[in-house]
């Protein structure tokens, strides 16, 4: 046999992503005009190093994704994983130029909101291809792991917090499930999986037919979320769940438009981190550790009050760690526990929506 034919071929993984919700990365002016691989890099990048995180491996990040600078007299590294994109499948959705409730005593810190303003993003098909260049195969593993927690329950790209970012796929990556052996001390300097909620909202009614009713919906249902932390004293608290440009605090939750599920059928995602920071960010970091469980029951029960748009909510399917059995969490996210919603989401992928 030719000595090329007997090297062996990296494996290489391919997904045939489809939106939900319009995918965004920014760009020049933070137009949207197309998809920036830099963008949707860092989304996978984050979301993997979320789950290392939660299973204490912080080597993680420089092993897989590598360095481009010396830190702590470490070497550079490349990275263990090539990404390619098929974006020809895409097409240009003109978004909403500003959606603002025609709700007048509406405020924001006293201020009257001046609506959310968008420009542009994509919709379609997407495909994801990587392929192993130097990884191991536990890092692979957690990898795929990781893309599966995220393709099922969050969100991909920018402007997640505002509705964009939801993609679903016909079949999910084979992944084994994660095994106590690899099981560290969760990193609780810094954000991680295992402080991680998620929520789907369900509603027994069709998405509504124009966008721009659509990321209304979802951003009602933000605005909701966020006039529950008005109590004397909140407003750094607030700032940091929801996100404040004054500040310039990113949103440390995320709610998506609302998206078809059948042609009966809606649903939109709510999911975020508590902890969203580095511990030496911020000196509201030992507050949100203090206070999460709190938190969290003040979101879960805001959500059961929430407006009724599209409809009345159906059910929420709501997920928090179980800190004594982060592995049990971890599976459970991974598990297509919600079998029926993945196979109406295929639905949409083959064109009966």
């Amino acid at each position: 046999m030719p000595p090329l034919q007997q090297i062996k071929q990296p494996e290489s993984l391919t997904l045939h992503l489809k939106t939900l919700t319009p995918l965004y990365t920014g760009g020049i002016g933070q137009y949207g005009e197309q998809i920036h691989p830099s963008g949707l890099l860092g989304s996978l990048r984050h979301f993997s190093c979320l789950l290392a995180a939660a299973i204490g491996d912080s080597g993680f990040e420089t092993r897989v994704w590598g360095t481009t600078t010396q830190e702590n007299h470490q070497n550079v590294h490349a990275k263990t994983v090539a990404l390619r994109w098929d974006v020809s499948r895409l097409e240009t959705q003109q978004l909403p130029e500003r959606v603002l409730f025609n709700q007048l005593s509406w405020q924001d810190d006293q201020h009257q909101h001046r609506g959310w303003f968008y420009n542009v993003a994509q919709k379609g098909s997407i495909t994801l291809t990587l392929t192993q260049r130097s990884i191991s195969e536990t890092d692979w593993q957690l990898l795929k792991l990781a893309l599966r927690i995220q393709i099922i329950h969050a969100t991909l790209g920018a402007k997640d917090q505002f509705g964009l970012g939801v993609v679903t796929l016909d079949k999910l990556p084979d992944v084994k499930p994660l095994s106590k052996e690899v099981l560290g001390e969760s990193l609780t300097d810094q954000p991680s999986l295992h402080n991680a909620f998620f929520a789907e909202i369900r509603f027994p009614c069709a998405a509504p037919d124009s966008l721009h009713q659509r990321i209304e919906a979802g951003l009602r249902w933000r605005a909701h979320l966020r006039g529950k932390f008005r109590q004397a004293g909140e407003t750094e608290l607030r700032h940091y769940l929801f996100g404040d440009l004054r500040d310039k605090w990113g949103s440390a939750i995320n709610v998506s438009a609302v998206y078809p599920l059948t042609q009966n059928e809606s649903a939109l995602r709510v999911w975020g981190v508590l902890p969203h920071t580095r511990k030496k960010s911020f000196k509201i970091f030992n507050q949100i550790v203090s206070q999460r469980e709190q938190i969290l029951r003040r979101i879960e029960t805001a959500l059961d009050t929430a407006p009724k748009t599209p409809c009345t909510k159906e059910h929420i399917n709501w997920k928090v760690c179980s800190t004594e059995n982060i592995a049990n969490w971890i599976n459970q996210l991974n598990l297509l526990s919600n079998q029926t919603t993945v196979q109406r989401q295929r639905k949409v992928i083959r064109g009966i929506i």
